[in-house]
């Protein structure tokens, strides 16, 4: 699929949940209640939504674009990285 096809696939999905009153987040896919979401619309068409984990934790800029909406995110703060090193196996090789 094409990313305009996954986008029209996504709004008509989108659609139907916010009819149900959920949503899912465009950032980290969990789904939850239309309340707990923010939402931009666009001509009566829901455009993106995200949750409010996501917007918690993220600076986000929507901008209008002759193509449609740009939408742009940026982590507030660093990424955790925890990390397991490998056990070594003596003897083998």
């Amino acid at each position: 699929m094409t990313p305009e096809q996954l986008q029209r696939a996504w709004v008509s999905q989108a659609q139907a949940d916010a009819e149900r009153g959920v949503l899912e987040c465009r950032m980290c896919r969990r789904r939850g209640p239309l309340e707990e979401t923010t939402t931009l619309w666009r001509n009566g068409l829901l455009i993106f939504a995200l949750c409010d984990r996501c917007a918690a934790s993220h600076d986000v800029v929507f901008s209008p674009t002759p193509a449609g909406i740009e939408v742009r995110a940026r982590r507030r703060n660093p990424v955790e990285l925890v990390t397991q090193e490998a056990p070594h196996v003596h003897g083998s090789r």
